[in-house]
């Protein structure tokens, strides 16, 4: 498989592998708040439930955490397709 393959494939992939790292979630509970954390193997998804002043309902999307996820995930799915493909040959 050519590199160019090779490198596209693992972007993809790693695009892939962040979005269904919303799977993992964390809820996370303070008195007078609660929130719900999503991303592996940082929280990039933030959904925020109740808060001092009653029921809301507040989304939050990190930018920063999303791109630290992509990265790993994107050296994570690399070194996976790297490996496969050496030992396909």
């Amino acid at each position: 498989m050519k590199i160019e393959k090779i490198i596209l494939f693992s972007l993809l992939l790693g695009i892939v592998l962040t979005l269904v790292s919303t799977i993992r979630y964390e809820i996370y509970s303070i008195p007078d708040a609660e929130e719900v954390r999503y991303g592996l193997p940082f929280f990039w998804l933030f959904h925020q439930t109740v808060s001092i002043t009653g029921p809301v309902d507040i989304w939050s999307f990190q930018w920063s955490n999303f791109a630290i996820n992509y990265v790993v995930w994107f050296i994570i799915s690399t070194v996976m397709v790297f490996m496969l493909n050496k030992y396909r040959t």
